[in-house]
């Protein structure tokens, strides 16, 4: 095998680089379990030649790559870096990937690549947690100074709140624009649809505490409400698309069908009856009470010590 390499290194100097690309992965993905050299020679070989090679030569050969089980971590790296267009297959299947490797992944590059990571059907929660965790915020959205969790979580909240006023400020003078911002980013939504689709409860509660700034207590009680309709109000305030909405619901709320109607057919008609206006205004209320009551509960806290104390 090493002499494979060899005269595959050897060609690195001619015109027939695609050729040698497919060489280099055919030849690796030939090993049934590659030794601690061939995986050092695949590491060095693939880089350069892929790097050499054209876009349809790449694509196979990450293609071809996507299903063998020991890539090494350096090249699942280096492919995951690479444009979303090749990657993408990769990012979605590939079993060699490790939660290390996925995990860097998710932190360093943009949204494409992560909504490719998002349909592997093998997440692990240590996966998932940083999937959940990995929303940046807008510039101005972005609370200043150190802070530690549960502060972050109260600077999250209020910059939520300040965008809600904001944006029911803007739907309602501009009748022709919907919301004008939404909070939801793309990746957070593909979480809740994903998790709303595989039943995974906890962590749909999660992504939506992340949504709404780390408030886990309105999300669990934005969840507990049978209907439905106070998570359709706060996916519509938070800027879920129609569909998305309409997908989600029924799933998260089945306490939306009766005898007489589907889980389906009475979120349409939920989703009907809710302006956009009308949901971030419902939504802030229930964040401004929230606040008053943990306001109320700070207050009251040396009061209790100073009971039990006595």
């Amino acid at each position: 095998m090493v002499d494979r390499y060899r005269e595959l290194e050897g060609l690195k100097n001619t015109r027939k680089l695609d050729v040698v690309l497919m060489a280099t992965v055919s030849s690796f993905g030939a090993l049934e379990k590659p030794s601690a050299a061939e995986r050092r020679r695949f590491v060095e070989l693939f880089p350069p030649v892929y790097e050499a090679s054209t876009a349809e030569a790449r694509r196979q050969a990450v293609a071809a790559l996507s299903s063998h089980p020991y890539v090494p971590q350096e090249i699942c790296h280096y492919i995951g870096t690479r444009e979303i267009s090749i990657s993408a297959p990769f990012l979605a299947r590939s079993p060699a990937i490790s939660d290390e490797t996925l995990t860097r992944l998710i932190e360093t590059m943009g949204e494409e690549h992560i909504r490719a990571i998002i349909h592997r059907a093998d997440l692990s929660q240590k996966v998932i947690q940083a999937l959940i965790g990995c929303h940046r915020p807008q510039e101005d959205e972005t609370p200043e100074g150190n802070f530690d969790v549960r502060a972050g979580y109260r600077d999250e909240s209020e910059a939520l709140r300040q965008t809600l006023k904001a944006m029911a400020a803007k739907a309602g003078s501009e009748a022709d624009d919907r919301l004008g911002l939404s909070t939801l980013s793309e990746l957070q939504t593909a979480l809740l649809v994903r998790f709303a689709r595989r039943g995974e409860g906890p962590l749909f509660l999660e992504t939506l505490a992340r949504a709404l700034g780390g408030d886990r207590v309105l999300a669990a009680d934005i969840l507990a409400e049978a209907s439905g309709r106070r998570l359709a109000v706060a996916l519509v305030a938070l800027g879920m698309g129609r569909d998305d909405t309409l997908y989600v619901l029924p799933r998260v709320a089945p306490g939306l069908s009766t005898a007489e109607i589907s889980a389906d057919e009475a979120a349409e008609r939920l989703i009907g009856t809710l302006k956009p206006t009308a949901c971030i205004e419902e939504l802030l209320a229930w964040q401004n009470q929230r606040a008053d009551e943990e306001a109320t509960a700070a207050k009251d806290a040396p009061r209790r010590q100073s009971r039990r104390s006595a």
